[in-house]
């Protein structure tokens, strides 16, 4: 039958040569062209219909620049002028926009980091290597620039300095314990995006990552279950029995159920081993689950974007719901969010505050990716590289330096310190690209390449 099919087929001709060794993450490699291996392979599909520099999906990067920028400036403005802080506390959070960005991002980006044909350890060898020597060395900065009193550190972490240090070094320090014991306070999201890995990686596993609008489906509607989701269930104030029992069964109950649909016993260990992270991980969350819930469901959003970008569901089936989640997380908070008084602040946050500030972010993403194919100002593109670096430097930045006190050339002391502030962590975030970031991810690369190497076997001919 494979004979016959390559007669007419030139890439099946390329499957009947190969045989099962093909398709590899390398098409040049076995001969392979890339327009052929876009006939099969969803990424390549994707790569086809997407403008890119060096690799990179152009327009990702133009909106990871502006997601960095939003929470920089956010961060800024709302520490120099209480009328912006009021301001993002009632109307629009320039802070959460940002994070909501990449969280769509995210979620469209990874499932294809994951199915670029590569196992799943030399996934996590990447992220590893991408995300923790930076996180790391942030932190180990954050306590040098705390010892010499250039950086405030919360009271939840001082109670019990060695063991929060610890549960920061994990990345999911936001599931481990209350966000006061956090030493850079946004990365909270990377806990989040660390769990998600995890799910991504679990449903890999079984064999339902692909079925994106299933899973996107099914999280929406957690967000109303999660109304009656308690928090915190394994070491909350309010956890107990019950509650740690209940952590106990459906921690069971996934592992059970993704075990069974592992291919291997070795891929039903490693499901096992997942579960047993991810879940009481998640269920331990010390904020709203239902919040909790609307991230996720925005991840899966970008993933089924992803998957209409590859082709692999319609146009007509991506859109819609993309439009269902935006609408349903609009009425969610009009029917839940009540009007109530932010402390920090002092003033009134309506209902629709954080539900505008999360569809604001959707509208950005599907707007450029409406825009895939053109390409973006390089200072756009230059600041999504360095974004990584930006969101945890910029932290460290507005600890270190104080306030201008006093106006120069009739600039105010206020506009001063806005300027210095963002000026210096994107200074800062550059240099630490080139001598962290950038170093440790080339590095991962390469462990990833020789992981693929030694498990891929050399291409047979098939008679």
């Amino acid at each position: 039958m494979v004979a016959l099919v390559a007669h007419s087929c030139p890439v099946a001709t390329k499957i009947a040569t190969y045989g099962s060794s093909w398709p590899c993450s390398n098409y040049l490699r076995c001969g392979v062209t890339k327009s052929d291996e876009a006939v099969i392979d969803p990424v390549a599909r994707a790569e086809e219909k997407v403008r890119t520099r060096g690799g990179r999906f152009e327009f990702l990067d133009a909106l990871r620049g502006l997601a960095a920028s939003a929470v920089v400036i956010g961060h800024c403005g709302e520490r120099l002028w209480p009328e912006y802080a009021r301001f993002s506390s009632s109307h629009f959070g320039a802070g959460m926009f940002g994070v909501f960005v990449f969280f769509i991002v995210s979620g469209f980006i990874i499932p294809a980091s994951l199915e670029r044909g590569r196992s799943l350890a030399a996934f996590w060898v990447g992220r590893f290597f991408r995300l923790f020597p930076l996180f790391w060395g942030c932190l180990i900065a954050a306590m040098i620039l705390h010892s010499v009193g250039r950086f405030s550190l919360q009271s939840g972490f001082l109670a019990d300095p060695a063991w929060h240090m610890i549960t920061n070094a994990t990345m999911v320090q936001f599931f481990l314990g209350a966000p006061n014991t956090q030493v850079i306070g946004a990365a909270w999201t990377l806990s989040y995006e660390l769990v998600f890995y995890l799910f991504v990686s679990l449903l890999f596993l079984g064999g339902l990552n692909r079925r994106s609008v299933p899973l996107v489906v099914l999280a929406i509607g957690s967000i109303v279950a999660a109304l009656f989701l308690p928090v915190a269930m394994v070491n909350g104030p309010d956890a107990n029995l019950v509650s740690r029992l209940m952590v106990v069964v459906v921690t069971v109950a996934v592992a059970v159920f993704f075990a069974r649909r592992a291919a291997t016993r070795r891929s039903a260990v490693a499901a096992v081993l997942l579960a047993s992270i991810a879940v009481p991980l998640v269920l331990n969350q010390p904020g709203p689950s239902a919040y909790s819930a609307t991230i996720f469901a925005t991840m899966l959003v970008g993933t089924v974007l992803y998957r209409m970008t590859a082709g692999e569901i319609s146009t007509t089936l991506g859109w819609g719901m993309f439009g269902f989640a935006a609408c349903v997380i609009l009425g969610f908070k009009f029917v839940v969010e009540q009007p109530h008084l932010d402390p920090s602040t002092g003033v009134w946050v309506p209902w629709w505050k954080e539900a505008v500030t999360m569809v604001c972010a959707y509208l950005l993403f599907g707007a450029a990716l409406l825009l895939r194919r053109y390409s973006f100002p390089r200072p756009l593109l230059f600041l999504g590289r360095i974004s990584f670096s930006l969101y945890l430097m910029h932290a460290l930045v507005l600890g270190a330096i104080n306030p201008w006190t006093t106006s120069v050339l009739g600039i105010s002391a206020a506009w001063l310190t806005w300027c210095t502030w963002v000026i210096g962590s994107i200074a800062l975030a550059t240099l630490t690209y080139h001598a962290i970031e950038k170093p440790f991810h080339n590095l991962g690369r390469r462990l990833m390449d020789k992981m693929d190497a030694g498990a891929r076997p050399a291409p047979t001919p098939v008679a």
